[in-house]
């Protein structure tokens, strides 16, 4: 499994940064944050990436890469219904270690909410939440969200936006350690509301998040109990002024288990994407958690032979669903896809990704039943290279190309 947490990466780096030890002197430059030049591979591997479409012709994914030095670079690109383009994002100030950007949201082609969390190189260092807004060309920083008065480190991991102008983050403080974030934007500002990790955990790191309406939204993510301790399932419902922990179903054989994303077309449909794994590796499996409006049921992955994962999902208002992750071993990884047609889950072909390379699909939105849009990445053993990897379905195949 190459996907990461990335709070708690930055959470590292923020410590480094807190304790004196020096960055390389890339790190605070440009460079490593600028985007990819198109069809162009960096040594790196993607860890993260999600996808928001406004329309099935007009989708924007947000993501990072890992080069071989350790430092974080932004992969943002955008989707217009026949190519991908790199966008650049701008740097807030003062200087900073690393941006990371987490999530997105689309309500339109012209309107889009973009999250995460930035690590400055002033005084011992801190980690602040970031916001921007897509308009269909260009993103531009958001009024600064903001944070808890101990929060400390503090980061936005998800978002969803009922509208334009009506959108809901989430995030984590101190590291995990804090209170959750569930900051509002009005179109103008962002109002923040702490809330209390649910369940009694020692810390929780959401990693999703998604609202049918301002008072109702589901978070999903991870959180843990003891030290050292594996991580459980953080499911929680969030009612516009306090987040509750619902009843997770726990799938047979789990083990570790990771919650990676949320999809709620209404309040008697939502979807979460996750995957278990024990120890040694060798029983990883995908499952999705469904919610019919009074519980939660856990569904395996029908996916190919090999442990699978799943990352993304997304749902529709008609009961259909699909999610995308990835099966086999990590060396030979391969992308794959299901479809929920509102009882059961069905593994689609998806195209190998060549000899030598792996492929993994992270994030997934289907405005359409025969119109989706994935975003991933394909990884080249020899030499050890990854690029931006988008998928098409479109109604009967899916289809990959580099983005």
């Amino acid at each position: 499994m190459r996907k990461i947490v990335i709070s708690v990466l930055l959470a590292i780096v923020a410590l480094a940064v807190a304790g004196a030890i020096a960055l390389p002197t890339t790190a605070a430059s440009a460079s490593p944050l600028a985007p990819r030049p198109q069809g162009t591979s960096a040594t790196a591997f993607v860890v993260s990436g999600r996808i928001s479409c406004g329309t099935p012709n007009s989708c924007l994914a947000v993501g990072a890469s890992l080069g071989k030095s350790g430092h974080l670079a932004q992969v943002v690109e955008a989707w217009n219904g026949t190519a991908w383009r790199s966008v650049a994002v701008p740097t807030p100030k003062p200087t900073v270690a690393l941006v990371n950007l987490a999530a997105v949201s689309c309500k339109s082609a012209t309107g889009c909410m973009v999250v995460g969390g930035y690590l400055t190189l002033a005084g011992s260092g801190a980690e602040r939440p970031y916001a921007l807004a897509w308009n269909g060309k260009s993103l531009t920083p958001t009024a600064a969200p903001p944070v808890p008065k101990n929060g400390g480190l503090a980061s936005l991991t998800g978002v969803s936006c009922i509208t334009v102008r009506s959108c809901v983050a989430v995030g984590d403080s101190r590291g995990g350690a804090g209170p959750l974030m569930m900051e509002t934007w009005n179109g103008a500002k962002w109002t923040l509301q702490t809330a209390t990790i649910p369940g009694g955990a020692r810390s929780a790191y959401p990693g999703a998040v998604s609202c049918h309406f301002l008072a109702f939204c589901i978070v999903v993510g991870e959180s843990y109990h003891s030290v050292p301790g594996a991580p459980a399932m953080l499911l929680a419902k969030w009612n516009g002024k306090v987040l509750t922990a619902m009843k997770a179903a726990v799938p047979a054989g789990a083990g570790n288990v990771t919650l990676n994303d949320i999809s709620c077309p209404s309040t008697t449909l939502c979807a979460v994407a996750g995957f278990s794994t024990n120890p040694s590796g060798t029983s990883d499996f995908g499952f999705a958690e469904m919610w019919n409006g009074k519980s939660w049921t856990a569904d395996k992955a029908a996916a190919p032979k090999g442990a699978a994962e799943l990352y993304g999902v997304s749902c529709r208002a008609d009961g259909t669903c699909e999610a995308v992750g990835s099966a086999g071993p990590s060396a030979a990884a391969k992308a794959t896809a299901l479809y929920y047609n509102g009882k059961k889950w069905t593994a689609q072909t998806v195209p190998a990704p060549g000899k030598g390379t792996s492929s993994d699909l992270f994030g997934v939105n289907c405005l359409r039943a025969s119109e989706c849009v994935a975003f991933g990445e394909t990884v080249s053993s020899d030499p050890a290279t990854a690029t931006p990897l988008g998928g098409l379905w479109n109604g009967s195949s899916w289809r990959l190309a580099a983005a």
